[in-house]
This record gives C-alpha cells, structure tokens and sequence, in this order.
C-alpha cells in the first residue's frame, strides 16, 4: 500500500511539474510576431468584438519584455467570410514605440459589416 502511494505522488510530481506559470500566452492563429523580436514582445490578450452596427473592433495588448525602448510595426488585415483579405487603407502598417516594460493597447475597426475575422502582424520597426 505504502509503495502504491509513494508511486502516485511520483507520478504527480512528474505531471504537475510541467505546470510553470509564464507571461507567454497559447498563440492565437491570427497573430504573426516576426522572428528576429524574440522574447523581446508578447502579445497578453487580444479581443475581436461585434459592435451593434455589426461592425468588429480589435484590441491587442503588447509588452515589451525589454529594458530598453523598442520601436515595433503592427498591422491589421481584415478578412471576409471567404478568408479572403479585405483591401483597406487601414490595412497598412503602424509604428509605435514601447517603452521599457510598457504595456499597450492597440486597437482597430474593421473598415465593412463584411469582415468577420482579422489578421495581426508584428515586427520590428524598420528604420
């Protein structure tokens, strides 16, 4: 009885020690962070609501993981039923500048009733 136990607390150790809290959320498959930004910015959270004119708003929050300012691009493409992108002025890239572990919001609307689901793209600014 004594070694049933003993295995069964083995056991959850091993199960549980995989269980480690990180800042790091699942990755979202509409969510794009260019390689070469590393560890350096996480996406927490991001949020797609219908609004009552049936059009979607975007909010992204993004830290930089950093000690150090970190100028990062971002762009939004909306897409329709189909999959297909929606071409949209607002479907251009953004710069913002993050600073030493700021966390920020950025935030969109889709330019039609059309757009259903979206794409978010990030990558270090270009200078």
């Amino acid at each position: 009885m004594k070694s049933i136990a003993l295995c069964a607390v083995a056991v959850a150790t091993v199960l549980f020690s995989g269980c480690v809290a990180t800042n790091v959320p699942p990755p979202d498959r509409r969510v794009t962070m260019a390689p070469d930004l590393g560890t350096d910015v996480y996406i927490t959270d991001i949020r797609c609501v219908k609004g009552p004119a049936g059009i979607y708003t975007f909010q992204a929050n993004m830290v930089n993981n950093t000690s150090s300012d970190l100028p990062v691009d971002w762009k939004l493409a909306w897409l329709d039923a189909d999959g297909m992108e929606i071409d949209s002025v607002a479907s251009t890239w953004s710069s913002r500048m993050l600073q030493p572990f700021e966390v920020c919001a950025l935030k969109g609307t889709a330019p039609t009733s059309a757009a259903v689901d979206m794409m978010f793209y990030v990558r270090r600014a270009r200078r």
